[in-house]
């Protein structure tokens, strides 16, 4: 189940581009240059001849299930695609069951989802029944920080706050998260680790619910991106404690960052989209240049990255699968200093 970015960072060095990190790799696409207005003329094969499923594997109103909403509602505006996507939500599994789901159809381009960090942390973790190489990298989208949040009642007035209470009670204070060995769960594990604290994770299908469950006294605090919770600090229910970004986001300018209040970590986790493993390279070819046009145009700032501020983590299919193998080497071995992922 969520902005200048830093990607291919280690968990430990809390700095990667996805969910820890260091210096982000240039965004690239294999892909020439082209208008973001003209429709994309089909393969040789006819892709696409008809409309594209794509499989959410959180449920709605998450960081994911936006990304996905958007990027099809900007792609039929462009008039990039010849028809718009059969999105469904396949929650459940910390995401894994949804992935599966796709994973499992045919390698014609017809079926696509969520490549994300989780992909990676669920092999690490054993938690996945997949491995991450099971997927075709299409592209990467977006890269985006996450928050820990609170009601607006909330007696954790500050990040500082939030901590001691922790500390005064080892694991009293719940934090609602996307589920295990995602993100949020990371995350969490490097901020208890940087700060000598113990935190009670609960997990839920999907940002939405991490919100709702939040918002109805369900958990004390929540770990959540901008496009989750933005709408909600707006309205003054919830209050973010700090937010894991290097400095302070542009429309949240009220919102410290962990580093400024003591907690040494910055970290970004990425979204993009794969399908089963074997897709032809036509295809593939045809999805990242439909793709890079929505991220390139003018709508998809506007409509999507500044409305959400996400930032832009645009990489074509051999990059973000490059990409994909040296986060996942650079996070085996920092796994194994996160003692509380083990539970």
């Amino acid at each position: 189940m969520r902005l200048r970015v830093s990607v291919l960072m280690s968990v430990l060095a809390f700095t990667i581009g996805a969910c820890g990190g260091a210096a982000p790799a240039t965004p690239t696409s294999t892909v020439a240059a082209a208008p973001t207005s003209t429709a994309l003329a089909t393969t040789r094969s006819g892709f696409p001849s008809r409309s594209i499923a794509f499989i959410v594997p959180y449920a709605a109103g998450g960081g994911s299930d936006i990304l996905i909403r958007s990027l099809d509602k900007i792609a039929q505006d462009l008039k990039v695609l010849p028809q718009s996507f059969t999105i469904s939500n396949v929650a459940g599994g910390s995401g894994f069951t949804g992935k599966q789901q796709a994973i499992g159809k045919a390698a014609d381009g017809y079926t696509l989802t969520i490549g994300d960090d989780s992909s990676v942390f669920g092999q690490l973790l054993n938690q996945a029944p997949m491995k991450y190489t099971d997927f075709t990298y299409i592209a990467r989208l977006v890269s985006d920080y996450n928050m820990v949040v609170v009601r607006t009642e909330s007696p954790y007035k500050t990040l500082k706050d939030w901590l001691d209470g922790a500390k005064a009670k080892p694991k009293g204070v719940s934090v609602g998260g996307t589920g295990i060995g995602n993100a949020d769960h990371v995350q969490l594990a490097n901020i208890e680790k940087r700060s000598s604290t113990q935190f009670n994770y609960v997990s839920f299908d999907s940002g939405g619910q991490v919100m709702t469950n939040l918002l109805g006294g369900k958990v004390d605090s929540a770990m959540a991106n901008p496009s989750e919770a933005y709408e909600q600090m707006r309205a003054g229910k919830v209050r973010a404690l700090g937010v894991t970004s290097p400095q302070r986001l542009a429309d949240l300018k009220d919102v410290p960052t962990l580093k400024e209040q003591g907690v040494d970590y910055v970290v970004a986790q990425f979204r993009g989209v794969a399908g089963p493993k074997g897709i032809p390279a036509d295809v593939v070819t045809y999805l990242e240049e439909a793709f890079r046009r929505v991220a390139r145009s003018e709508q998809w700032k506007t409509d999507y990255l500044e409305k959400y501020q996400q930032a832009d983590g645009f990489m074509g299919s051999a990059d973000f699968t490059k990409f994909m193998d040296e986060f996942f080497k650079e996070n085996e071995q920092s796994f194994k200093e996160l003692p509380s992922l083990k539970q």
